[in-house]
């Protein structure tokens, strides 16, 4: 028998329990215990047959920031599944699914409070069908989180980028656009590099999920820029994790560090350069040795000729087939040398004549200053080098720190008032074009590059009262920079006679200030810290030790001066008797005048005295 197909039954479908659509206000009725085994007696609770539980280890209950701030921006838009609960928890109402949603609801009102906000209730849905059915509760919560999968980085960063344009084209306000940022868990200059991510080869994506530490978009764009430099990406992970150790938020860490990627990616794009200038002009690149004494090579500043004329780089290339170039790792400065300096008739500038007799220890011991000035004269490079791509961080962070829109912290004010009060700068020469540039950049104006008066006026008069403590500390951070934080500063300035002073106090104080204000120092500065404090321990030893040699000279010289004294007073008198009597004054059974005494000797009273005795 043939079935036709208006004969043919029909699919059934069947209809789930949709539940019912509620408000929760997740102050009021939800809050936790830290404890799982406390009871907990709010009006929402987890169930108890919720899937995920709070660990000790690997918390996975606990909303990220993204999920809070999309809280904060949007408010909850997937609708948390809720049941009835029984025993003795009824009359409460169980999350069966969404419980981290609740969580970042209630953190968000909780922010919006504190703020003097208005915050969101939680749209959430009830399944009366589920109470009681705790076999049911278990295998949905379970369902839900395991068949779960995110979306590919590839998909978010699409989506972020078709939103950027969107953002662009209608010129959203920053506080819409900031707002648009938190809903999808990024921020807006997330969204601004966007577009760029989208970009990242498949090499750098791989390079990039291989990572210890998840990095944003912001920092995956900066990452991408300095890839070609060696080990950038384990350097960069390194900040992060010091930014994420020290809870630093201004990325300060990473901004030294892709300060000084930067640098090095600078460093060989020029060295990439000259080596293809050099190689036109066909001169040989040796490679940089560990220790020139090691090779047949020498630098041409430290050579002389047969006769002991100094070398220079035109003459030696037009006279010498050793000729040939080295490129400084401290700078990447072109260096020139002779590859072989014995061979073509050179000697070291300074060594003895070759004539003359000397010992082979005083040829060692001369190798070893040379050895030692070349490291000191690298170091003092690489150091410089470091100081001059730290400075632009630091001048950045102070940018940052003159932009805050409230009132300045207390310790601000004191270091305004103590620069100004004390006469730390001289005006005369702090207002230059340098210095003045320097207060043009922290307020970012350009028009205050040479400080005029009027811009200045304008500049005041335009700011409101409670940002006037930050114009003030625009004009110290600038004498501070300008005259503490010069390329010299990390090891201290020369005095008028060529000697290197220790390193300013100035230069101390402003590195700590910065740093308590959330500025994360670099390796030379904290090099430059150490070493003050270094400096200053040692000052502190010297003068206990000058104070303690001259506590011990007074010590010696009074007990010299006692003992001089106690060998003065021992002395006998004309008399025979010992001197100390005579200054003792008059004994007790001689009378106190003595001015009728005869010249010979005897004592005028010697006869009443006889008189007296016979009686």
């Amino acid at each position: 028998m043939t079935v036709t197909q208006a004969e043919q039954a029909e699919p059934a479908v069947i209809e789930e329990e949709a539940g019912r659509l509620e408000w929760i206000d997740p102050l009021a009725d939800f809050n936790p215990p830290d404890d799982p085994n406390e009871k907990d007696t709010n009006a929402v609770i987890i169930d108890p047959y919720n899937h995920r539980k709070k660990r000790d280890t690997g918390d996975s209950t606990q909303p990220d920031p993204g999920l809070i701030a999309s809280a904060e921006a949007i408010g909850i838009q997937t609708p948390p599944i809720l049941r009835p609960q029984v025993g003795d928890h009824e009359g409460q109402l169980g999350v069966v699914a969404g419980q981290r949603r609740m969580k970042a609801a209630r953190i968000a009102a909780e922010r919006a409070v504190a703020a003097n906000r208005p915050y969101r209730k939680v749209r959430v849905i009830i399944r009366d069908d589920l109470k009681g059915a705790d076999d049911e509760v278990l295998v949905a919560s379970m369902a839900e989180n395991v068949h779960r999968r995110a979306a590919s980085p590839e998909d978010d960063l699409e989506t972020a980028q078709q939103l950027t344009l969107l953002v662009g084209a209608k010129r959203v306000p920053k506080a819409r656009k900031a707002q648009l940022a938190a809903a999808i868990g990024r921020t807006p200059e997330e969204l601004d590099v966007a577009a760029k991510v989208a970009k990242l080869s498949p090499e750098a994506l791989d390079e990039l999920w291989e990572c210890d530490v998840e990095l944003d978009w912001v920092e995956q764009a900066d990452y991408d820029a300095v890839r070609d430099v060696p080990n950038a990406l384990m350097k960069l992970e390194q900040a992060k994790r010091k930014d994420q150790a020290e809870g630093n938020t201004k990325r300060g860490a990473w901004r030294q560090a892709m300060q000084a990627l930067r640098a090095e990616q600078a460093k060989a794009e020029r060295i990439a350069k000259m080596r293809a200038e050099l190689a036109e002009k066909m001169i040989p690149v040796v490679n940089w040795p560990y220790r020139w004494e090691y090779t047949s090579a020498r630098p041409l500043d430290e050579l002389v000729s047969a006769i002991g004329r100094p070398l220079t780089e035109a003459g030696h290339n037009e006279t010498c087939e050793g000729h040939a170039a080295a490129f400084d790792p401290a700078d990447g400065e072109v260096v020139w040398v002779c590859t072989d300096y014995k061979k073509h008739g050179h000697r070291l500038a300074g060594a003895p004549d070759p004539d003359d007799t000397h010992s082979p220890e005083a040829d060692e011991k001369a190798a070893a200053e040379r050895e030692a000035a070349r490291e000191e004269a690298r170091r003092v490079k690489t150091n410089n080098a470091a100081w001059r791509t730290a400075r632009e961080v630091r001048q950045a962070f102070i940018v940052d720190m003159c932009q805050d829109k409230g009132e300045a912290p207390a310790d601000v004010k004191d270091l305004v008032l103590t620069a100004i009060l004390t006469g730390r700068y001289t005006y005369t020469h702090y207002v230059t074009a340098d210095s003045g540039s320097l207060l043009a950049m922290f307020l970012k104006s350009e028009k205050l590059r040479h400080t005029p008066a009027d811009e200045v006026a304008k500049l005041v008069k335009r700011t409101g009262a409670k940002r006037y403590w930050w114009l003030l500390f625009a004009h110290v951070a600038g004498m501070y920079e300008f005259e503490h934080m010069t390329d010299e500063a990390w090891r201290g300035k020369k005095d008028e006679f060529g000697r290197r002073k220790p390193i300013e106090p100035q230069t101390v104080e402003w590195l700590n200030f910065l740093r308590k204000h959330g500025y994360s120092l670099s390796e030379v500065e904290e090099e430059t810290l150490a070493t003050a404090q270094q400096q200053a321990d040692e000052e502190a030893k010297r003068v206990a030790e000058r104070a303690e040699r001259d506590a011990r000279w007074r010590r010696e010289r009074a007990e010299a001066d006692d003992t001089k004294q106690e060998a003065e007073d021992s002395q006998p008198d004309e008399d025979g008797e010992p001197g100390d009597q005579t200054d003792a004054g008059p004994a007790e059974d001689e009378p106190e005048d003595t001015a009728d005494e005869p010249e010979d000797g005897t004592r005028a009273d010697d006869g009443e005295q006889s008189a007296a005795e016979d009686e």
